[in-house]
């Protein structure tokens, strides 16, 4: 490695090809997260075909599945392409991974309160909301926002690791609600 003085301290710096070799893995991830969440998101047309309805006499609950669904994929997507997209901006490294998990973060914890009063009024109407799955969306979405503030406070020394469980905490979800819609219609009375 190189060796490098700073405060009288010797620092060992990763040689730079290990650092390449991490870049080019989190370009893979990120590129197969983005890859799948369009697939999701051309899912929600298969989604729409299989359904007894058509998507006008849809439930309340299931309009709101659908829309969590198509929404989470296309922010998963948005989210695999922040980094591609600062780095070509000419930012550095720390700065691309800081500012991606920024708004990772700051979508996130938006996202969960824009969630909750979608919700609500479905709870309140009675409809069949699966409160298994509504607890573990929201668990993975705080876990989301804290790590990736974080992530953007400087917290973890392997950033691009932490925006990349993150962003697959979002395909987690929009998973999830996938299988969910697409499984279940809101007749059912599951949890």
């Amino acid at each position: 490695g190189v060796r490098l003085v700073h405060g009288g301290r010797q620092l060992m710096r990763e040689p730079l090809d290990t650092r390449r070799q991490k870049k080019v893995k989190a370009a893979e991830a990120l590129a197969a997260l983005a890859e799948v969440s369009v697939a999701f998101a051309g899912f929600s047309g298969i989604v729409t075909a299989f359904r007894r309805h058509n998507p006008g006499q849809w439930s309340p609950l299931d309009r709101f599945r659908f829309r969590f669904m198509v929404e989470f994929s296309l922010a998963t997507l948005a989210l695999s392409l922040f980094p591609f997209f600062f780095s070509e901006l000419g930012l550095t490294e720390s700065r691309v991974w800081s500012l991606s998990s920024l708004l990772l973060g700051g979508g996130a914890l938006l996202y969960l309160i824009r969630s909750a009063f979608r919700l609500h009024p479905l709870l309140v109407a009675g409809e069949p909301v699966s409160r298994g799955l509504a607890s573990v969306s929201v668990a993975v979405g705080i876990g989301i926002a804290v790590s990736a503030f974080m992530n953007a406070a400087g917290f973890f020394s392997h950033p691009s690791g932490v925006y990349l469980a993150g962003v697959g905490g979002c395909l987690f979800v929009s998973s999830a609600m996938f299988s969910r819609l697409l499984l279940a219609s809101s007749s059912d009375s599951s949890t």
